[in-house]
């Protein structure tokens, strides 16, 4: 997401609804208290003049005195189809391809008008630069060998209005209980369902059970069904941080250190022809052998770097450090006794 377009949606966030107003200088300085640098009480102000001109967002100044006064519109409750331009038609229809997964239904619902206006608009569009990037431009999912089921819709559905409405549900949901038998679909009621997280094609439910009970757990959709939202309020873990989840993702559950590493590496792999980068620090240099080059970078020593240089394949050789090497040597013999 640009730094622009982020500021701007923290820009509408701090402004209040009429008859509450608020000035460019306070609106400059909660931008600086959210971590927005580099601005210019200018800068705001053309933000919101902007917004302003765009005429979907309510946002109204009063400039009967100074400093001046923003504030959203007191009976303004959506954005102004009839307003749309082809811009805009262009973001909700980017919008409508990926949003099905992370936002609620109630939303997708609300929004399906502005889906169905970006439409028509991007359809008649005359403009060569809008019609052109629509057919240039794709989102395409990486294909995976292994067949994934698709998780139950309704089910997605009930968990993403619990999550929206802060409610229990009750669910059946697939566990692997007894060793060396088929998995059993189980009943459990009063599920905290925290939130949902998508990484490559897999929708995953953060949930917690109970009161008193403390522990996170984390469930595939696909191992989640007849799902019943209660009226039971949604209590999560005294110390839950949904970022703490997030970032959890981003890295290893084992500790790591930070290794020097060096490859040989194919001129023709994919991580060199897609300009692919370990860290900042990465150099990469000719050696004497014409179809290859050597890498050096400062890594992460963790299970996902190893994983990630055996799919490289035949594409690399390890030169350092030596017990990576020798990982890899290790690994090489063991796979040609199996293929022998």
């Amino acid at each position: 997401m640009s730094s622009s377009f982020q500021r701007k949606l923290d820009l509408l966030d701090h402004i209040p609804r009429y008859p509450q107003k608020i000035s460019t200088r306070q609106l400059l300085n909660r931008l600086e208290s959210d971590g927005h640098e580099y601005l210019m009480i200018r800068k705001v102000q053309r933000d919101l003049e902007s917004l302003e001109k765009l005429g979907m967002f309510g946002l109204e100044v009063d400039k009967r005195s100074k400093p001046y006064g923003w504030s959203i519109n007191l009976n303004w409750k959506k954005l102004n189809i009839s307003l749309m331009d082809a811009n805009s038609a262009l973001a909700f229809s980017t919008l409508k391809e990926v949003a099905n997964e992370l936002l609620p239904v109630s939303t997708l619902d609300d929004l399906s008008a502005y889906f169905t206006k970006a439409q028509t608009i991007l359809a008649s569009e005359k403009s060569p630069l809008i019609s052109h990037w629509k057919r240039s431009v794709a989102l395409i999912s990486s294909n995976n060998p292994v067949f994934l089921p698709m998780p139950d819709k309704l089910a997605l559905s009930e968990i993403k209005q619990a999550i929206f409405h802060k409610k229990q549900i009750n669910a059946d949901l697939k566990r692997y209980l007894v060793a060396n038998q088929n998995p059993l679909w189980k009943r459990y009621r009063k599920i905290n369902p925290l939130g949902l997280v998508q990484r490559e094609n897999i929708m995953t439910l953060v949930c917690s059970f109970g009161s008193f009970h403390q522990k996170v757990y984390k469930f595939p959709i696909a191992f989640i069904k007849n799902v019943e939202v209660t009226d039971d309020k949604c209590r999560p873990p005294t110390d839950y941080d949904f970022e703490i989840i997030k970032q959890s993702y981003f890295s290893s559950n084992s500790t790591s250190n930070e290794i020097a590493l060096c490859l040989l590496i194919r001129k023709d792999s994919p991580f060199i022809l897609s300009n692919g980068q370990f860290n900042q620090d990465q150099t990469i240099t000719e050696t004497d052998q014409v179809e290859m080059v050597k890498l050096n970078a400062t890594v992460s020593d963790t299970p996902k770097l190893k994983a990630f240089l055996r799919g490289m394949g035949n594409t690399i050789e390890v030169l350092e450090p030596l017990y990576l090497r020798e990982y890899f040597k290790e690994l090489a013999l063991s796979l040609l006794q199996k293929y022998r």
